[in-house]
């Protein structure tokens, strides 16, 4: 008897330990209308973007009437709407339209 709950406790602490190193889907994706691709993390205050797949920038929530807005002191601005959010950087002309892309987890 001991053997088996044993065996049982060993068994679940593997499956534990697996489930763990499977990265979580965390973040909203979004699709740019220029092509850009999104990747959000919301975490209190700050959004956490990933661009392209790329490096991460921080972004800090400032004051807005409309939406959340999201900003750097390097010119990326995020702002969210609903389901929507704009999207615009110091190296871009014109913000970029972009909507929530469902991934399965």
């Amino acid at each position: 008897m001991k053997m088996t709950l044993l065996f049982a406790a060993g068994a679940a602490t593997l499956a534990l330990a697996a489930c763990s190193s499977v990265p979580r889907n965390t973040g909203t994706s979004y699709d740019c209308n220029r092509g850009t691709k999104l990747k959000v993390d919301y975490v209190g205050s700050t959004a956490i973007v990933r661009v392209n797949g790329r490096g991460s920038m921080v972004l800090k929530q400032t004051p807005s009437t409309g939406g959340s807005v999201y900003e750097n002191r390097k010119g990326a601005r995020l702002q969210r709407n609903g389901n929507e959010v704009t999207w615009n950087t110091a190296l871009r002309s014109a913000p970029e339209s972009c909507r929530v892309v469902y991934t399965p987890l």
